[in-house]
């Protein structure tokens, strides 16, 4: 997490090892997230604010969710209710809908990824 400093905003900021990038050869992968997440702007889908990097790392500014995994609150509380349950699957679905509208198909949709 960071903030900014003028506005104190938080921030998510994923930092990646280019070493270990190309050792794992998901260079490919890491553009395409990239490039994938530049085109998608909408509230149930993180967004991507910036990309620096230097010559060790690449640093994606994202978008700070709090409220911690949807898999973690599930296992703390043992269910959802149905209309908080609700709620999430249609934000989830309108996130799905939205980002298939622009070609972009998730393809490991699972509680620990939301």
């Amino acid at each position: 997490m960071a903030r900014h400093a003028d506005t104190g905003r938080a921030f998510a900021i994923k930092i990646l090892d280019r070493q270990r990038i190309l050792a794992m050869k998901i260079d490919e992968q890491i553009k395409t997230e990239i490039a994938t997440l530049k085109l998608l702007k909408h509230p149930n889908v993180v967004r991507l604010y910036e990309v620096a990097a230097s010559k060790t790392k690449i640093y994606m500014v994202l978008e700070y969710v709090n409220g911690g995994e949807l898999f973690e609150k599930i296992a703390l509380k043992g269910k959802l209710s149905e209309k908080e349950g609700r709620k999430l699957f249609q934000q989830l679905m309108d996130a799905v809908s939205y980002c298939h509208e622009r070609g972009v198909y998730h393809r490991d949709l699972k509680v620990s990824n939301y």
